[in-house]
C-alpha cells in the first residue's frame, strides 16, 4: 500500500482539497487559464497577458450607416504570485499508510494553499471596485439586513446593466445575522453533503443568486482628515486624477471612496442616468492639507463631449461642476467633516466576470528531484509536487506549489458592502 504514496498520489491528494476549500476565488471568471498555454513551437506566453474588455457601442436610429469606433480597452492579468506549502519526512515515516498521509500532510496542505488563495486575491481586487453599500455606524451589523442594503446594492448593480447570476461572499459574523434575520428558510439543505459547496449557506435571495460564507473576506480601513469641507477644485475635470480642496490635514488610503453631488453614474449599455451618485474609488495613497489631487477609477469621461459629441466610453452622466461637493464614506458628512480611522469588512457581491482567477501550469519534470503535476481542466486548477532524498539526514524534503493570477477585469460588476 505505500507506492501509492508518490509524488502524483499526494499532488492530486492535495489539489483536491485545494479545490474543495476555496470560497471567494472559485466564483471568479476561470476561463483566462488557456491563455497560458505554451504556444506552438514551445514558445512561451510570459508572466502577463492582456485581457480585452467587451466593446461599447452606441445604438443609432436612421438607415444610412454610423459606423463606430472600435476600442480595443485591455486589462492586464500577471502571474505574480507562487504559493508553497514545505514539509519532509524520513525514509522511515514514508511507511505511514496512505490515511494517515492524507490526514496529516495533503488535505492539511491544500485547506491552507485555498486559504491564501482566497486571503491575497480578495486583498488585490476589492480596492479596484468602486461600488459601494452598507452603513459605518457602530449598528452596521444589525442594521444590514433590514435596511435594505443588500437590495440597494443589487440595485446599483441592475441599474449599470450587470449580467444575471450575482453571487454574495459575506463573513460569517455577516452571515450569521443574515440567517437570524432573513434566510432562514433559504437554507439549502440537499447542499450540505456536497463538498464543492463548502462554505455555501443559501439559494437565490434579496435578488443574488447564490450566497457564500468566507472566514478571509478582506477589510479596509479607511483615511482620515481633520475638519474640512472637501470641493471640487476646478469645473469639468476629466481622467484619473481629481484636483480638490477645502480639506484639513488629510491621509487618504487606496480604496477610500466618496461621490460627487451632481456626477451620476450611467448605465454603459443604454446611456442613460441611473440617478444614483457615481462612487469613486482612491487608487494611490496620498496625504497632505488643504488641497489634493487624487488618482481615481473610474476615469471621469461625459456622456457629451465639449463639443456636443457623445462618449462611447463614458463613465458617468456629465462632469463635476466647479466646488461640487464631496462626501467621503466614512466622514461625518460632507460640511465641516471629520473621517477618523475605521476598519470594516469588506463583503462582496459581484457577477463572476467582475474578477479573473488564473493558474498556470509550473514545469515538470525536474532535474534532480521526482516531481509530478496534477491540473484539473474541468476545476481549471494546476499543482505541483516536488521532493529530494537527503542522504545525510535521511529526509525527503518536499514542497507542493502552485502558480496564481488575480485581476479585477470588470470592477463595475461588482460592489463592496461595508460592514
Amino acid at each position: 500500500m505505500n507506492t501509492f504514496i508518490s509524488p502524483t498520489w499526494v499532488t492530486t491528494s492535495t489539489a483536491v482539497s485545494f479545490k474543495n476549500n476555496i470560497t471567494l476565488v472559485r466564483n471568479f471568471d476561470r476561463s483566462w487559464n488557456n491563455e497560458w498555454t505554451n504556444k506552438p513551437g514551445g514558445a512561451k506566453i510570459g508572466y502577463t497577458i492582456q485581457v480585452r474588455l467587451p466593446q461599447r457601442f452606441q445604438a443609432t436610429e436612421g438607415q444610412a450607416l454610423v459606423q463606430q469606433a472600435i476600442f480595443n480597452q485591455t486589462v492586464p492579468i500577471t502571474l505574480n504570485h507562487q504559493f508553497q506549502v514545505g514539509m519532509g519526512w524520513s525514509s522511515a515515516d514514508s511507511a505511514m499508510l496512505v490515511e494517515e498521509v492524507q490526514k496529516r500532510y495533503t488535505s492539511r496542505a491544500g485547506k491552507i494553499l485555498a486559504n491564501k488563495a482566497d486571503v491575497i486575491s480578495g486583498a488585490e481586487v476589492f480596492k479596484s471596485v468602486y461600488f459601494q453599500a452598507g452603513p459605518l455606524s457602530a449598528q452596521a451589523l444589525t442594521n444590514i439586513a433590514v435596511d435594505g442594503v443588500i437590495t440597494d446594492a443589487v440595485a446599483k448593480l441592475r441599474n449599470v446593466g450587470v449580467p444575471e447570476d450575482l453571487c454574495a461572499v459575506v463573513d460569517p459574523k455577516t452571515q450569521s445575522l443574515l440567517l437570524k434575520v432573513a434566510f432562514n428558510q433559504f437554507n439549502p439543505q440537499k447542499f450540505v453533503s456536497k463538498l464543492w459547496d463548502k462554505g455555501k449557506f443559501a439559494d437565490a435571495a434579496l435578488g443574488v443568486d447564490e450566497w457564500y460564507w468566507d472566514p478571509n473576506i478582506p477589510t479596509f480601513t479607511t483615511g482620515t482628515f481633520t475638519t474640512s469641507t472637501p470641493l471640487v477644485d476646478g469645473a469639468l475635470q476629466s481622467g484619473s486624477t481629481l484636483a480638490i480642496k477645502g480639506l484639513g490635514t488629510y491621509s487618504f488610503n487606496a480604496g477610500d471612496q466618496f461621490t460627487i453631488l451632481g456626477v451620476d453614474a450611467l448605465n454603459p449599455d443604454s446611456y442613460v442616468d441611473t440617478g444614483d451618485l457615481q462612487t469613486i474609488v482612491i487608487t494611490t495613497p496620498v496625504s497632505g492639507s488643504g488641497t489634493a489631487i487624487l488618482s481615481i477609477s473610474p476615469a471621469l469621461i461625459p456622456l457629451t463631449n465639449a463639443n456636443g459629441t457623445t462618449n462611447a466610453l463614458a463613465t458617468v452622466f456629465a462632469l463635476p461642476a466647479n466646488n461640487a461637493s464631496i462626501t467621503f464614506v466614512g466622514a461625518t458628512g460632507a460640511v465641516a467633516a471629520t473621517m477618523a480611522t475605521q476598519t470594516f469588512r469588506q463583503n462582496l457581491i459581484f457577477h463572476h466576470e467582475a474578477f479573473a482567477f488564473v493558474m498556470a501550469e509550473l514545469p515538470v519534470p525536474l532535474a534532480g528531484a521526482n516531481s509530478a503535476r496534477k491540473s484539473d481542466s474541468d476545476a481549471k486548477l494546476s499543482m505541483r509536487w516536488v521532493e529530494q532524498y537527503n542522504i545525510q539526514t535521511d529526509q525527503e524534503p518536499s514542497k507542493v506549489e502552485c502558480l496564481i493570477g488575480v485581476a479585477p477585469i470588470l470592477p463595475y460588476f461588482a460592489i463592496r458592502v461595508w460592514a
